[in-house]
């Protein structure tokens, strides 16, 4: 670590209000300004405001996780009292401070995420010219036109099939998907195009055309579409604007839990965002609209806690039809409701409320995509992408596929021929995963739904998750929702934040982020064991003393 800050805190902060302590300076109001005024000077004066890397961000989010571990863990037997508000709002602030890099962001104060906004910008504006599969091919169209066929790479991945190839092949079959654009909207998709090719420069833009495309929803293309068209082609201020929305969106989710279940809950959950393994600024941080179906989510989920079931079923509803995965949130929720209505005998008002709220909203994004220019036909587009893309491999995803799917051995050097056999196979496994395995989990999470509170029961979506499909680590941020419901449990908190600690620590270990994510796959597992089973231990035993009440 090139940096002053931690070697400055160990050697001079922490000995210093050690010996303070002890000798009773903090009591002498004069003394403790001067001396807090100095270690803060200290403090500021080594702060690394050009940033660090990301590894040693890593570094610094373990000691974060560990500490509130132990301190959880301390509160739990009784040792301590539990951490304050003051403490946390101050966990909270470095916290916050790491996740955005000493405000240096993406290093040099560079905020704007331009790989990822490509993408979703690009994506979303064109989406009435671009299939799926055209992305890249009109990108090499256009730099061909700007630039008389200089190009930045000379391979780049064909989004109809996966396949890194030559772009030539490209090219040549780019003359339909210019065609489908008028002159004035092509002037402007040469106009960012050239914006991304200048800023990200040689060594970055060819990365770019080796990633996997635009793959969000219709829904999802159509609202981030609505923004993206205002914004003039080429235009840095308007990009930076559109990339300012996620932390609006970040204000809003962290307002909804302050508003559902109070200050103490907000600033576990800030921290938890902040430290969460795989959701790092570095990965999705200055995106486009990369937390709108968080927001949908959480305060979706903020909603039902305070009553308000329809609006909390429509908030869930958008979140399912902008990334799909969410839908196993709201399915605990439903079999929740059905036992309750089988029991009684009529149909429980709330899950019915939420649930016409769900449907009702995923009715009314559907219809609002029927107006785009392809009507159905993007839906059908979509899911011949969707097929696609689940078949891909990729380092930071979680999920029990890769765990059952892994076979030991060179996992950094591969043939191509090697690599499409992992692909098959992993397919393969999938498929026998969602015949074999989901059923059986789909029927536990549908019987163990009744014994949760509701948002209880909407965290039983994550064995759901596990078992039927892989998502990039990044998506991992609703584990705030964690956080937020074992919050009055010291001993959940520290199983919370060791699990954390513990993927910080494969981290130090292990490099390759294959095997890294796969142990934070089976880590998730551990962590929702450890949550879960009490509650069913719980059950189990009073049922046994029922039963032997109604024997005796």
């Amino acid at each position: 670590m090139k940096n002053l800050l931690i070697p400055a805190l160990v050697v001079f902060v922490l000995p210093l209000l050690y010996f303070g302590r002890r000798l009773d300076l903090h009591k002498d109001p004069l003394i403790r300004r001067i001396s807090l005024a100095g270690l803060l000077l200290v403090v500021l004066l080594s702060m690394p405001w050009a940033g660090l890397d990301f590894d040693d961000l890593k570094r610094m989010d373990f000691f974060i996780c560990a500490a509130l571990a132990l301190a959880y863990y301390a509160a739990h037997r009784g040792w301590c009292p539990r951490p304050s508000t003051r403490v946390l709002g101050l966990t909270a602030v470095a916290a916050v401070v790491i996740y955005y890099n000493f405000l240096a962001f993406h290093g040099n104060r560079v905020w704007v995420h331009l790989h990822d906004v490509l993408h979703y910008y690009l994506g979303s504006k064109y989406y009435a010219e671009l299939d799926y599969g055209d992305l890249y091919d009109a990108m090499l169209r256009a730099e061909s036109e700007l630039y008389n066929d200089h190009f930045k790479t000379r391979t780049a991945r064909d989004l109809r099939n996966y396949e890194v190839t030559d772009i030539v092949p490209l090219l040549r079959r780019s003359d339909p998907i210019k065609e489908a654009f008028t002159d004035a909207r092509w002037r402007d998709f040469k106009e960012d195009v050239r914006y991304f090719r200048e800023t990200l420069g040689t060594e970055l833009y060819p990365t770019v055309l080796m990633d996997h495309g635009f793959n969000a929803t219709p829904v999802w293309a159509w609202l981030g579409g609505l923004p993206a068209q205002l914004v003039p082609g080429g235009s840095a201020r308007g990009i930076l604007i559109l990339s300012i929305v996620d932390v609006l969106l970040l204000v809003g989710i962290f307002g909804g839990v302050a508003w559902a279940w109070g200050r103490e809950a907000m600033l576990l959950a800030m921290i938890h965002y902040c430290v969460i393994f795989g959701v790092n600024y570095g990965w999705t941080g200055g995106g486009y609209l990369r937390y709108l179906w968080l927001f949908g989510v959480v305060v979706g989920l903020a909603c039902q806690r305070r009553g308000r079931h329809a609006t909390a079923g429509a908030l869930l509803g958008l979140a399912t039809m902008l990334r799909v995965f969410p839908v196993f949130f709201v399915a605990p929720i439903v079999f929740k409701g059905l036992y309750k209505a089988w029991r009684r005998r009529r149909l429980p008002v709330p899950e019915l409320r939420l649930a016409i709220g769900f449907v009702v909203a995923c009715a009314v994004l559907f219809g609002l995509t029927l107006t785009l220019p392809k009507g159905i036909d993007h839906w059908q587009s979509f899911k011949t992408n969707l097929e696609l893309h689940v078949k891909n491999i990729a380092p930071n995803v979680v999920g029990l596929t890769d765990v059952l799917a892994h076979r030991p051995g060179n996992e950094e050097r591969v043939t191509q021929e090697e690599f499409n056999a992992l692909k098959e196979r992993r397919h393969r496994i999938n498929q026998w995963q969602l015949l074999l395995l989901f059923p059986p989990v789909l029927f536990v999470v549908a019987l163990w739904s009744r014994w949760q509170t509701p948002l209880g029961a909407s965290l039983l979506g994550l064995p759901l998750i596990l078992a039927a499909q892989t998502l990039a680590a990044y998506y991992y941020a609703f584990l705030i929702l964690l956080v937020i419901w074992r919050r009055n449990s010291s001993r959940d908190l520290a199983i919370i934040f060791t699990v954390e600690a513990l993927s910080y620590v494969l981290f130090l270990f292990e490099q390759r982020d294959g095997l890294l994510y796969l142990y934070r796959s089976l880590l998730m597992v551990y962590l929702y064991a450890a949550l879960f089973l009490p509650t069913l231990q719980r059950e189990w035993a009073m049922r046994r003393r029922t039963s032997s009440y109604s024997t005796d």
